[in-house]
């Protein structure tokens, strides 16, 4: 019996991971993305019984999606795993893949600050194995720790937070039942900038009924008044991703937005996550938004990047 396998959509009864799954890379999560037809592949010890790495796809028009529609896919596996195996796991993948009538692969990898070594290695994995960089998305994160989040922010940025204390602003995570109201100011929003939210309605009450715990809420208000609002993601148990802030064009004298990073790092602070991820400030296309970049740094954000890959069978 060979020590390590590869194995494709079933694995043997009783090996546990040997590894954190990511939230987007659990098969209930992948299971609601929007297609039916999965390949699963799991590098396996047979010796210890433990799945060592995987990667799921989702197949649609002869293409292989890691994810379809999610903030990511790609590979998951043991950090101690040699590097040869992942290579060589790939091409057991891609083989597969051609015989399913796969003829092109699409992978999004998570930032890199989530894990600087696993995301090279990935990285040089895929480079290697002949894929392409169809996007390199900039990427900013707050890492948190016992300093106050004032420490980390630009002047003029505290300022503005001293400025939304002063006029009474509450930060604070929302009860379920407000889940309407929340996606609704948000939708108004990005309707403001011209831009489509990246979820629809129904979707967002899907993932939530799925996974409540994950699907977090909050808001900073006037009284009762909406301010400043965003749909964040426990992606793992470290780290919480701000997936949808957003805040109308009526109260950006006020700048809420940085009182309500300032109200997510505590939250941060408070829940033991290691990392507060505020996402890409790059558009589709791959342009930079400088501006947006901007406005991270000067909170307290550090950059990072985030690959999308390609390859034709």
């Amino acid at each position: 019996m060979k020590t390590f396998e590869f194995l494709a959509d079933h694995l043997p009864f009783g090996y546990s991971y040997n590894f954190d799954n990511f939230l987007f890379n659990k098969i209930k999560h992948i299971k609601i993305q929007g297609i039916d037809e999965r390949a699963d592949y799991f590098i396996v010890n047979n010796i210890k019984k433990r799945i060592e790495g995987k990667i799921h796809f989702l197949l649609k028009s002869k293409t292989a999606y890691s994810p379809y529609k999610s903030l990511f896919g790609s590979f998951e596996f043991n950090p101690r795993i040699h590097p040869s195996l992942l290579t060589e796991f790939w091409s057991f993948i891609e083989s597969d893949l051609s015989a399913r009538g796969v003829i092109k692969v699409h992978i999004v990898n998570h930032a890199d600050c989530y894990s600087s070594k696993k995301a090279e290695l990935i990285r040089r994995t895929l480079e290697n194995s002949g894929f392409l960089v169809s996007m390199k998305a900039m990427n900013h994160h707050i890492e948190v720790d016992q300093t106050p989040m004032e420490g980390k922010m630009h002047s003029m940025e505290v300022r503005r937070l001293k400025k939304c204390r002063k006029l009474g602003f509450v930060f604070q995570e929302e009860h379920k039942d407000c889940a309407g109201e929340i996606y609704d100011y948000l939708n108004r929003c990005r309707k403001e900038q011209n831009i489509e939210l990246s979820i629809s309605k129904e979707k967002f009450f899907d993932y939530l009924d799925e996974f409540p715990q994950n699907y977090p809420f909050f808001s900073v208000r006037n009284d009762h008044q909406l301010i400043a609002a965003t749909i964040a993601i426990k992606v793992h148990r470290n780290i919480l991703y701000s997936f949808l802030p957003g805040s109308l064009k009526k109260f950006k004298q006020y700048s809420p937005t940085v009182f309500l990073n300032e109200g997510l790092y505590k939250y941060c602070q408070d829940h033991q996550f290691d990392i507060l991820d505020l996402g890409i400030s790059t558009e589709k296309d791959g342009t930079e938004q400088k501006t947006l970049a901007t406005f991270k740094e000067r909170i307290g954000g550090k950059k990072s990047y985030k690959y999308f890959f390609e390859k034709s069978l």
